[in-house]
């Protein structure tokens, strides 16, 4: 990960250089040495290149009168407007270079990602190992099966594992400081919000805080689940194990849980933005199913009881209030 986040800082220094000083030879051979060592350093310019060419579009010459030298047929700017556009490409190109870097972190999970969704969009892989695994919406994983590992990597969302078991190679998924380690098993790992849940349907998950690696493993059978917020604090219950997992048939299932952790549960299958106006509604707890495939109706069946209300201010934001 950490590689990956190095060449996009390399790539956005070469792109400064290059605009500062684009006639030296010097340097351009020095870039293309470097751009064509690893195709990765190519594929790192050009998402720098992009998001330059989105947030910094040239602006436009002030429309002055020709200089002397132009009237003779020469169109070498005079010194002062060189001076002019190179400055404005310096400070544009910083600035584009400062926003990249702003953005490091969804580029960098994108880069790192071996399989992602989009918003509402869920998708089935099938291991080499001969496990399965169904991403959910608007999120992302990295793969690891090499020699004697098998390890995966949640970079965000929400993910379904069904494991094909092998004591000699041990089947883990990473979230965040969240290791679970399959002991032969169906289950679930979601991280949404600032809570990382593990939930198991059948089999043993072993699950880990590498936070804390002194802390004792929690230990998780058929129906036991453990949610881990950012604060290390670990929260463990059981529920009837056919409900686990119930997004991949497009439904949330709540049993005394916090409205805002149920808005986390649809934020991901809606395009757009879901603003929570009132924390005082988002701390009211509620039991009910709600469907995924309608956002908006399901946050609105989720806060009617409670007062609350749902209003649509554009397409693609959705404001829940009481």
């Amino acid at each position: 990960m950490s590689g990956n986040l190095q060449l996009l800082r390399d790539a956005a220094s070469w792109l400064v250089q290059l605009r500062e000083e684009p006639e030296d030879p010097a340097l351009s051979a020095a870039f293309e040495q470097w751009r064509s060592v690893d195709p990765r350093h190519d594929e790192a310019f050009r998402q720098v290149q992009d998001t330059f060419a989105a947030i910094a579009p040239p602006p436009p010459i002030p429309d002055l009168p020709p200089s002397p030298l132009q009237r003779q047929g020469h169109n070498r700017l005079p010194p002062w407007r060189r001076l002019w556009r190179q400055g404005w490409a310096m400070a544009a190109t910083a600035t584009a270079a400062a926003v990249v870097l702003a953005l490091f972190p969804a580029l960098h999970l994108w880069l790192s990602a071996d399989y992602r969704t989009g918003s509402g969009q869920t998708t089935g892989l099938a291991l080499a190992d001969g496990s399965r695994v169904t991403l959910g919406p608007d999120s992302a994983i990295a793969v690891d099966l090499i020699g004697q590992q098998r390890k995966l990597r949640l970079l965000s969302g929400q993910a379904w594992f069904e494991v094909k078991h092998d004591a000699a190679r041990p089947f883990q998924v990473v979230a965040g400081d969240v290791t679970a380690t399959d002991l032969g098993t169906a289950f679930d790992v979601r991280m949404l919000g600032a809570v990382t849940a593990v939930d198991v349907q059948h089999g043993a998950v072993r699950v880990t805080d590498q936070a804390h690696v002194s802390t004792a493993p929690h230990d998780l059978g058929a129906g036991q689940w453990l949610h881990m917020g950012s604060d290390h604090r670990a929260e463990a219950g059981l529920v009837n194990p056919q409900l686990i997992g119930a997004w991949r048939q497009g439904m949330v299932v709540a049993r005394g849980r916090t409205i805002s952790e149920v808005i986390e549960e649809i934020r991901p299958w809606y395009a757009g933005r879901i603003v929570l106006t009132s924390k005082a509604l988002g701390q009211q707890r509620v039991s009910g199913i709600y469907r995924l495939s309608d956002p908006h109706a399901a946050l609105t069946a989720l806060v009617n009881p409670d007062g609350g209300w749902v209003t649509r201010v554009t397409p693609w934001v959705l404001i829940v209030g009481k």
